[in-house]
């Protein structure tokens, strides 16, 4: 490996775009200062503008000084160096992910204030097996709600890219590569490293189940195998399933989301179908996971028992996920409705609804389901609209506005500005083309736009396409 290191980068860094700057995430660890290593040489080779950035979370005193060790390497090699800060209180449970969480976060600020497209981060095949292990014993526990519970889509593992919302891509180069291999190449440069005390400790999973994968090398390689296997699997699962939503999906204003069972009804247990629903429970419910595939037994039963309501029954539902899904029945041709489902219909539940604050400039996420870009002059304030909120403005407007499920107006954004000429609050999710120039609202449901892997990409894409369907009711 070091004997050449410039064409091995060249290997490693195949795809990074060098026209817009390159961040390396640097911890001091060895896995890292490898990494800084090859893209280094990369960046020297290609013109890269290569920045190195160290997170200190404020959770250990030594932190500090290991952020200035790196930032010592840094200055040595030439390649600019920033500490960013995890500020602020740290909750009592889950510490690990939330730093995880605030560190991509601080990350993406970053790469955003410079204009970079590409955040580059030291992930090994250490790190993968460990991870595919972690996630395939959490696939047998009931009572977690991550979204590769039960589906087998978390045995994929780390992506070799996976996109944040706001687009930045963060590549992890060496999942191919040991971690005993990278200490080896650091020994040869004679570039030192630090120990993290936490990796020794063995109160965390994760040093845990590597203590017992160092002492196993067939399941270590077997779970390696697992994840690639996972991982084509993953993709070719949504690639499907982007197919089956765009033929038969579609967005309705309230929002109102609807999509089609399959002609033969072969529905219960179909994983390409299932993960359509999974999708669409997303971009209704807006939740930060995809529903585990288990929980979907509610819906299975549901399609199975609609044949069996007398006519003129109440239509079946169920809430799942943050979103209300309904059965219904396409009308023949006398108006009279079939007694087998046709369709799902998607709402967000009325629940847990939250408001928003938007200065001129500012942009964030509502309800985990739209990405709302303030580029005013005014303020924004976004809120959900209440039933005597609904009854006034179309008392105001002279007519009820034109959604097929009046519970979708209980959850639809009403978007409130500081102008004096438009008297009537905007609903952008109801009635398009009259926003005031400069807000912009999207679809984004976060359980796919957030760390979407290069597996999921087509889902991300149908996505995005929603926002361009007709009845939408966006933008004009």
């Amino acid at each position: 490996m070091t004997a050449d290191i410039a064409s091995y980068s060249d290997r490693l860094f195949e795809g990074v775009s060098t026209e817009a700057p390159v961040i390396v995430a640097v911890s001091g660890g060895s896995d890292s200062m490898a990494l800084l290593q090859f893209a280094h040489v990369w960046a020297q080779k290609h013109g890269a503008d290569l920045h190195a950035v160290t997170i200190d979370h404020g959770l250990r005193p030594e932190a500090a000084a290991e952020a200035a060790f790196v930032a010592g390497v840094c200055a040595g090699m030439g390649v600019p160096h920033l500490t960013l800060a995890w500020d602020g209180a740290k909750p009592a449970f889950g510490i690990q992910e939330a730093a995880r969480l605030s560190r991509y976060a601080l990350l993406d600020d970053f790469a955003q204030d410079i204009g970079a497209a590409t955040v580059l981060t030291g992930h090994t095949r250490d790190d993968q097996a460990e991870t595919i292990f972690m996630r395939a014993v959490r696939s047998t526990d009931k009572d977690t709600g991550h979204s590769h519970t039960g589906d087998g889509r978390g045995l994929a593992g780390m992506a070799r890219i996976t996109t944040l919302m706001s687009g930045t891509s963060i590549v992890r180069p060496l999942l191919d590569l040991s971690r005993q291999s990278l200490r080896a190449m650091l020994a040869d440069l004679g570039q030192s490293w630090i120990e993290d005390p936490s990796n020794f400790d063995e109160t965390y999973e994760r040093v845990r189940v590597r203590r017992m994968l160092e002492k196993d090398d067939a399941l270590f390689e077997r779970l390696l195998r697992l994840g690639k296997l996972s991982a084509r699997l993953r993709r070719c699962q949504a690639e499907n399933a982007a197919r089956y939503l765009e033929e038969h999906a579609a967005v309705e204003p309230g929002p109102v989301f609807r999509l089609a069972l399959p002609a033969d009804r072969a529905t219960p247990g179909h994983p390409v179908f299932e993960l359509a629903v999974q999708v669409m429970i997303a971009v209704a419910g807006g939740q930060s996971h995809l529903v585990a595939r288990r929980r979907l037994a509610p819906v299975r039963e549901m399609i199975a028992g609609f044949a069996a309501i007398r006519p003129g029954g109440k239509d079946p539902s169920v809430t799942l996920g943050g979103a209300v899904i309904g059965c219904r029945a396409q009308a023949d041709k006398g108006g009279k409705p079939e007694r087998a489902a046709s369709h799902l219909v998607f709402v967000r539940e009325r629940r847990n609804l939250g408001s928003l604050l938007l200065e001129p400039g500012e942009a964030a996420l509502w309800d985990g389901r739209l990405h709302i870009s303030n580029g005013t002059t005014a303020t924004i304030f976004i809120e959900p609209a209440g039933r005597q909120q609904i009854a006034e403005y179309e008392a105001a407007r002279g007519g009820r506005y034109k959604v097929a499920l009046r519970r979708a107006l209980l959850s639809t954004p009403v978007v409130h500005t500081q102008e004096t000429d438009h008297a009537l609050p905007r609903l952008p999710l109801v009635e398009s083309g009259n926003l005031p120039r400069g807000l912009e609202v999207r679809l984004a449901p976060v359980a796919i736009e957030h760390f979407c892997p290069d597996t999921d990409v087509a889902l991300k894409r149908w996505v995005r396409s929603l926002d361009s369907h007709a009845s939408a009711s966006l933008q004009p």
